[in-house]
């Protein structure tokens, strides 16, 4: 296959092929690491998956994450000093994720995580995440923290990038969500 070839065969690649190579090249990554050629291929993957997912934002800021990260409404189970509590996740990824609770944490907390729950089933993420930035709310509002995962032990990686890719799977077969129709304002003279 020529190199032209190669570039437009990845072209026509949809997402969710993109994802699955992805996610090929990963477990290869973590299992006996890349060569050079695997390793730009990852990267690039990276970035398409990235921009891909990226693009719904109106605003994108410059991000210097070394993780891919996934908008996606999920919860995160928390233990507590009370027992369990329950997170709303906004936006999963390989390093960490958003959530908005009624627990109160600080900078540089740690939060104990006991599951994931993606479209009403649990899946196991047992291990330590460290706050990293806090939005306080008002009293009557959740709040919203930064969550690093505290990757401890190779069974807290694997539980991570597991939950990465059903969250990135349920992602990708979502339906789309609709637009709403512009609104074109005429001017009278």
């Amino acid at each position: 296959m020529t190199h032209l070839t190669t570039i437009q065969a990845a072209a026509r690649m949809g997402l969710s092929d993109i994802a699955e190579e992805f996610r090929e090249l990963d477990a290869i990554r973590r299992h006996r690491g890349l060569s050079m050629s695997e390793a730009e291929r990852y990267h690039s993957l990276f970035a398409r998956l990235s921009d891909a997912l990226a693009s719904c934002e109106r605003h994108r800021r410059v991000d210097a994450r070394q993780f891919l990260r996934v908008q996606f409404d999920m919860a995160l189970v928390l233990r507590t000093a009370g027992g369990d509590a329950v997170a709303s996740c906004q936006d999963f990824g390989g390093g960490g994720c958003a959530v908005t609770t009624s627990e109160v944490f600080h900078l540089n907390d740690d939060v104990w995580l006991d599951g994931a729950v993606i479209e009403g089933a649990r899946h196991p993420l047992h291990g330590r995440a460290v706050v990293v930035w806090a939005k306080l709310a008002n009293r009557e509002s959740p709040q919203g923290y930064g969550l690093r995962f505290a990757i401890d032990s190779r069974e807290m990686r694997d539980q991570v990038d597991r939950v990465m890719y059903r969250v990135l799977d349920a992602f990708l077969h979502a339906p789309p969500v609709p637009r709403l129709p512009e609104l074109r304002v005429q001017l009278q003279h």
